[in-house]
């Protein structure tokens, strides 16, 4: 009887089909958000190998350093495609709301490019390359201000009042898929556990095909461009 009533409250509040489209949903951007940070990752290695400027493309001067094979549509698409994804990804997570973390991210991967190249520059000529320094450090200072702010944030028990418009955008576009006209997912504690391990087994599948898709599109090795 007891295990019974238990159970009643749980089913009753959650609608498994919004459910299961918004994990969905989750997933399925979480995964193409991971794959454009790493293909952006990537090609911003790429180009900082050739002196960390190119040109392709149609342009009114004679190109001396054309870009590697691939890495300015991989660039392009990263940007707008991993923007696009980022926006569906807020208004419909399940589980903890990691958008907030898509700033530091990016900010933080590229200033480790940047630091990294600045002190073994690619053309072996030691010493330090203080343009890419400087660029690094304000990078650095851009992603890890703000997760710094974030972090302290969330502990507090703020977060919510940060970001009630994702939540309420998220709540009104889940109407349209929900049956009962319930579409809030309650913010139980396996609701949230669950969210999270399918966002980070979405990461772990988001990285490894940014990965395969860098190598095929740019005919090269990841194990070389770390090198």
């Amino acid at each position: 009887m007891t295990g019974t009533t238990a159970e009643a409250p749980f089913v009753d509040e959650v609608d498994t089909g919004v459910l299961v489209r918004r994990s969905v949903v989750t997933f399925l951007c979480m995964v193409g958000i991971a794959v454009a940070y790493t293909a952006l990752f990537f090609s911003t290695r790429s180009v900082m190998d050739i002196g960390g400027s190119c040109a392709s493309g149609n342009v009114p001067f004679e190109i001396t350093r054309p870009c590697p094979d691939g890495v300015p549509g991989l660039m392009i698409g990263s940007i707008f495609g991993g923007l696009i994804l980022l926006g569906i990804y807020a208004c419909n997570a399940v589980g903890p709301n990691l958008t907030l973390l898509a700033w530091p991210a990016l900010f933080l991967s590229l200033g480790w490019n940047l630091l990294e190249y600045a002190f073994s520059p690619p053309d072996g000529s030691g010493g330090v390359v203080w343009g890419w320094l400087i660029g690094g450090i304000l990078f650095v200072l851009m992603g890890g201000v703000p997760l710094v702010i974030g972090i302290q944030v969330a502990v507090s028990g703020r977060e919510s009042t940060l970001i009630p418009r994702f939540r309420e955008r998220g709540q009104s576009i889940a109407n349209r898929y929900s049956s009962s006209g319930r579409s809030e997912l309650p913010r139980t504690r396996g609701i949230w556990i669950f969210g999270l391990v399918l966002q980070l087994v979405a990461i772990g599948l988001g990285i490894w095909l940014g990965i395969e898709l860098f190598e095929w599109a740019t005919g090269s090795s990841i194990s070389v461009q770390l090198g």
